[in-house]
């Protein structure tokens, strides 16, 4: 039976699994944590990914190329995400292994070859083009500074950002096959100008940090409301977890895998 607790999410439609149309055919690529769902197969070595926010983690960044071969952007102005690429950089170069000390530990596959084919932009995403302050986290042994999160801690460093449709125009594409939102809090207002400039995105990944980070009460709601509007775009939520790791797909292509599921049964 559901406890009380999933039942008051379900009602005020907070539940991780609320909504969700599933497909069949999808994959888990990246580490346990920093990991997300994508079809199998979908992929090719022509699919453009944008990967925002790095951190000390991007296993599903690195996992894109190794697994695909796909163009893969990182975007990330803080001192975590560059150092961390950096990192990634040398450990290949000397031909050693890097391996992600997490509950569940993750070691990087990629070579050097290939991590110098992944471009790393060294600037944020949000609204509007301008310099921002980025907070450093509280907590012990959070590698990631955020615009939304941690205001109260006073500590900050300052970096650019710019809106994801002057950064598609800079970089000269028209369409996105994949963007991830790994970016602490600061995916509301990224979500929001993506839908608003009507871009060319197949496939949305985003983590809702606020389950982890609240900044108050009604961090349910921002969550829900977020989802609302993708959904009201156009696109279909296909996975979620607990941790509300979601995958988004845009409705042409979800009903161009569905057909291929009929297909193959």
């Amino acid at each position: 039976m559901e406890n009380f607790s999933q039942l008051a999410k379900k009602i005020i439609g907070i539940h991780p699994q609320q909504g969700v149309q599933p497909l069949r055919h999808l994959v888990h690529i990246g580490s346990e944590f920093h990991g997300y769902h994508l079809p199998d197969k979908w992929l090719t070595s022509n699919s453009i990914c944008y990967c925002v926010g790095a951190g000390d983690d991007i296993s599903f960044d690195t996992e894109l190329k190794v697994i695909y071969d796909a163009q893969v952007y990182i975007f990330d102005p803080t001192p975590e995400g560059i150092n961390h690429f950096q990192q990634l950089n040398d450990y290949t170069e000397r031909g050693e292994p890097l391996t992600l000390a997490n509950e569940v530990p993750f070691t990087y596959r990629i070579t050097n070859e290939q991590v110098k084919t992944i471009t790393f932009v060294p600037i944020g995403v949000w609204d509007h083009q301008t310099t921002l302050r980025f907070y450093a986290p509280q907590r012990e042994n959070y590698a990631s500074h955020s615009v939304y999160l941690f205001k109260e801690s006073g500590n900050y460093i300052e970096a650019p950002v710019d809106r994801l449709s002057n950064l598609m125009k800079t970089l000269g594409h028209s369409e996105v096959d994949v963007v991830k939102l790994e970016i602490e809090g600061a995916e509301y207002a990224v979500i929001d100008t993506l839908l608003e400039d009507k871009l060319a995105v197949k496939i949305i990944l985003v983590e809702f940090d606020e389950v982890h980070n609240a900044n108050d009460k009604s961090f349910h709601f921002r969550i829900k409301n977020s989802c609302a509007k993708l959904k009201k775009a156009g696109y279909v939520l296909v996975h979620s977890t607990d941790a509300m790791k979601r995958t988004f797909i845009r409705q042409d292509v979800y009903n161009g895998l569905k057909a291929k599921e009929t297909e193959t049964m």
